[in-house]
């Protein structure tokens, strides 16, 4: 994953020193001036912009505003010699920087400053990865759920027209006999007919195979097939916990769990699913009166681990509890397609785990993942 930083400064000598400080350590380029930095920085990924505030042509207030709009995602340090504040003030309101630093720097403190703005740019892209493999499984595992309902509901209607389509090939054979007996029947319409169910058979044969393709088309998998649940939970709760906090109190309990099986990004969908959907069971109250958690730990049955997403929210009636997981079915008055959690329970199902709901009307539900741990 990309590391590196580019070094802005007028100052020949201070990115000499620099880059020696940082040899071996940190990847670091470097420009003399704020227009050969912008260069480089439309040429290639730059994890880091640091940038030196008193420099000819454009400050390095200026170059972060101009970062900040063409490139959001670098994280931005200034350096300033002076001791006013003033120009880190501007850079801070103007440049959205992460931080700034004194000259004369000390190395290990500027290192450290460094890595962790590498640290923070690293996180922020695989954030943004997981919400876009997020954002395609749910259309690809969408898509599927749909599919598979679709070639279940055929089924009835083509059963129907292959019964039919035989106790009509039966007449025909009786029409057949008729004439060859010296009835008035035309023969040609009798072959028309003929050829006419023929095509109506193949049809038929047709529509199955369509039908028996939509169902296994979404069985597709991923290269990947071990997941780290720990870290898709770290990362899942980093760009949902905002989210989170708007509706409910946040619990999390976690331990060190082995690998386990099925992809990463699918998981990670699973575990969106969830979290959504117990935001979405809360009542109209304030936060701190609700709540949402999530417990992740290695399951009493040795070989397996197991995922728990809960929430106090309004409940399940029983007699729905069951149900929760078919398609389409969904409890909530608005909003809410009853997909999320047909799709987790697919996943999971496809990497050999298990997905089971409980819940009390009133007082809350608990969705509880159980996955086998991958075979080293």
């Amino acid at each position: 994953m990309n590391d590196t930083i580019l070094y802005i400064d007028d100052d020949e000598a201070n990115l000499i020193v620099l880059k020696a400080t940082c040899a071996g350590e940190l990847n670091v380029v470097t420009a003399s001036s704020g227009r050969e930095g912008l260069a480089l920085l439309a040429e290639q990924e730059v994890a880091v912009l640091l940038v030196d505030q008193r420099m000819p042509g454009m400050t390095g207030v200026e170059v972060f505003e101009v970062a900040r709009e063409q490139y959001p995602d670098v994280v931005r340090i200034l350096i300033t010699a002076f001791t006013d504040l003033t120009e880190a003030i501007a850079a801070i309101n103007r440049g959205h920087i992460r931080r700034y630093l004194r000259k004369p720097w000390e190395p290990e403190e500027l290192k450290a400053a460094l890595r962790e703005a590498v640290e923070i740019y690293q996180t922020r892209k695989k954030i943004a990865d997981l919400e876009t493999r997020l954002l395609e499984t749910e259309r690809t595992y969408a898509l599927g759920v749909v599919a598979a309902e679709v070639a279940h509901e055929l089924r009835n209607p083509l059963a129907a027209m292959s019964m039919n389509l035989e106790l009509a090939r039966i007449r025909l054979d009786a029409m057949n006999r008729s004439l060859a007996e010296g009835g008035s029947v035309d023969p040609a319409n009798l072959v028309s007919l003929t050829n006419a169910l023929e095509k109506i058979e193949g049809a038929v044969e047709s529509s199955k195979k369509i039908a028996d393709g939509l169902e296994l088309s979404h069985r597709r998998r991923d290269e990947e097939t071990t997941a780290d649940l720990g870290e898709i939970l770290e990362l899942t709760l980093k760009f949902m916990r905002a989210a989170l906090l708007k509706r409910a109190r946040l619990e999390v309990e976690t331990a060190v769990v082995p690998i386990v099986q099925g992809s990463p990004r699918e998981l990670g969908q699973v575990l969106v699913n969830l979290l959504v959907n117990a935001m979405q069971a809360m009542p109209d109250q304030p936060p701190s009166e609700s709540l949402v958690g999530v417990r992740l730990a290695p399951s009493d049955e040795m070989g397996w681990v197991q995922l728990q997403v809960y929430d106090n929210g309004e409940g399940i009636r029983e007699n729905l509890v069951d149900r929760v997981f078919d398609p389409f079915f969904t409890t909530k008055t608005q909003g809410g397609t009853g997909l999320g959690l047909a799709i987790s329970k697919k996943i999971v199902e496809e990497a050999g785990g298990t997905i089971t709901a409980t819940s009390v009307l009133g007082e809350g539900t608990t969705f509880t993942v159980r996955l086998p741990v991958a075979v080293s």
